[in-house]
């Protein structure tokens, strides 16, 4: 039997189409190989990129919650509504994983940072505007100073009211992680003006030059956001935070 066996694999071994096949799939394993070098090669970038973003805005909040400068930028709620020299108040830095596993991906990183005017700012709208503004004001994360119905009411009934908001203005960003894509993309309000934006980024994008043109940006020092962003920008159809 073993003898007959073995003249049946001799006979085996000249097959082309044996040899045709046996060649495809090693070949297959290689590419699926390859692929999987390609993925994790991708993950492990898109995971050190928020690394390094997690550690620079922590340092970079630390460092302005002590310093608690004044940020010189322009805030338009609308055309008649600006509002510059806000003083930083407070940051957090926040990071989340995709599980609670040591050796986790980052899932996304969020800084929050409350910026305050020397006074409120005050909002002139229609009347026929009022239920808009209230969810305008909502997307965007500003608070009035008192109930708006009620500061609707104390008004003469003009063609305009006016509503008096809170001094403090809450700006956000959160970098998300996009493993499957391996893009980093930025949701923000009130980053660069009042309102949402959202951006994309590559993980090889993310290096020290790009962190402080983010910083100086954020703080006032410069007015220009990274051309990395703009070139990136678009706003949201929806709103990010609720």
């Amino acid at each position: 039997m073993s003898n007959q066996h073995s003249s049946e694999n001799e006979g085996l071994e000249g097959s082309d189409l044996l040899a045709e096949l046996a060649g495809e799939a090693t070949q297959k394993s290689k590419t699926l190989q390859f692929k999987e070098q390609d993925r994790q090669e991708r993950i492990r970038k898109l995971h050190e990129a928020l690394s390094k973003i997690v550690q620079y805005f922590s340092q970079l909040s630390s460092h302005l919650n002590k310093i608690e400068p004044t940020v010189p930028r322009t805030y338009n709620v609308d055309p008649l509504t600006t509002k510059t020299n806000f003083k930083w108040s407070q940051a957090n830095v926040d990071s989340r994983k995709q599980s609670l596993t040591d050796n986790a991906l980052i899932d996304h990183v969020s800084m929050r940072v409350k910026l305050s005017a020397t006074s409120p700012l005050l909002v002139k709208r229609r009347w026929n505007e009022l239920d808009k503004l209230k969810t305008e004001l909502d997307d965007l994360g500003l608070s009035v100073s008192e109930d708006m119905n009620t500061q609707v009411r104390k008004q003469p009934q003009q063609d305009f009211f006016q509503i008096e908001l809170t001094p403090d203005i809450l700006m956000r960003i959160q970098f998300r992680g996009e493993y499957d894509t391996g893009k980093i993309d930025i949701l923000s309000n009130n980053f660069d003006g009042f309102g949402l934006a959202a951006y994309s980024l590559d993980p090889t994008d993310v290096n020290q030059i790009l962190l402080d043109e983010v910083g100086r940006f954020l703080i006032g020092r410069t007015d220009k956001l990274p051309e990395i962003l703009s070139k990136t920008r678009f706003t949201p159809e929806h709103p990010i935070y609720r």
